[in-house]
């Protein structure tokens, strides 16, 4: 990671990152899949040949290397349903500051449909301090509803929370991610964009990927997201996908400084593919 103050004068003005910032170190794993983004061993009571896509990914912050691990496993449960999931946790001095449990996932089923994955189910969890903290958002296409449901303190009951009309595509990060990378929204070629509407809760947001020149690194993407960890909370992703367009490193500039994360060897690209995604990398 490229500092361009000198060593000694960056490691008096860094400092490691508070608590409250945990979340934007993840942040940056949740784009490289999302824009993408990490492996994860196959549990023993899933069958090897269901997992299509597994990688783990290296965060670093600043000048602290291997703060985070975040992995990206990508499934298919038959019937052309699909999981993908993105799950993290801290790592040496992070984990001592956002303690010791600490571990968030994003999770998506999604379904063949039109040519396109859309999700039906979108789940952020959060589990720290033996507290836990979930939201689903629930896509129900036959009553054009997308509700928020989230797991109400000290009951172990889901609540809803919030509903909106579904009558024009809505879609969740990692959906997306695999639908641009798979080149189902259109081809990957450079000055390419895409924007796709993301779920307009708490407010609006449009996720916008700009595809980039060919590299010696790969190819360059750029991915505009909405977070609160980025000033004014849009913010900006970079990364380097290789040949098959599997994300290999990503950097972004947030509120609490540079982060980046390096995909690391060992893990399952995508590479056999289901009958209904045949042919759809190009």
């Amino acid at each position: 990671m490229a500092i361009t103050t000198r060593l000694g004068e960056a490691r008096r003005k860094t400092r490691p990152p508070r608590r409250s910032s945990w979340a934007a170190i993840f942040t940056l794993a949740a784009a490289l899949a999302v824009q993408p983004w990490f492996w994860t061993q196959a549990p023993a009571s899933m069958p090897q040949e269901q997992l299509l896509e597994s990688l783990t990914f290296r965060v670093e912050y600043m000048l602290w290397n291997d703060v985070a691990r975040a992995q990206l496993t990508l499934k298919s449960l038959g019937a052309g349903r699909y999981q993908a999931e993105i799950s993290g946790e801290p790592l040496g001095m992070l984990k001592v500051l956002t303690g010791k449990d600490r571990r968030d996932s994003y999770r998506t089923e999604m379904i063949w449909r039109q040519g396109k994955l859309v999700p039906l189910i979108y789940r952020e969890e959060s589990r720290k301090s033996g507290k836990r903290s979930v939201k689903e958002y629930r896509f129900d296409y036959d009553h054009s509803r997308l509700e928020l449901w989230q797991l109400k303190e000290g009951t172990g009951a889901m609540v809803r929370k919030w509903e909106t009309d579904l009558k024009a595509p809505i879609t969740d990060p990692l959906s997306a991610f695999y639908n641009c990378r798979l080149g189902l929204l259109g081809p990957i070629k450079e000055g390419q964009t895409f924007k796709v509407r993301g779920i307009p809760y708490p407010k609006p947001e449009e996720i916008e990927v700009k595809i980039g020149p060919e590299t010696e690194s790969g190819r360059k993407i750029m991915i505009g997201i909405n977070n609160k960890a980025f000033d004014n909370n849009r913010g900006v992703v970079f990364a380097y996908l290789d040949g098959d367009l599997v994300p290999k490193q990503a950097w972004t500039n947030s509120r609490i400084g540079t982060i980046s994360g390096a995909l690391l060897p060992g893990g399952k690209p995508l590479s056999r593919r289901p009958p209904e995604l045949a042919g759809s990398i190009e």
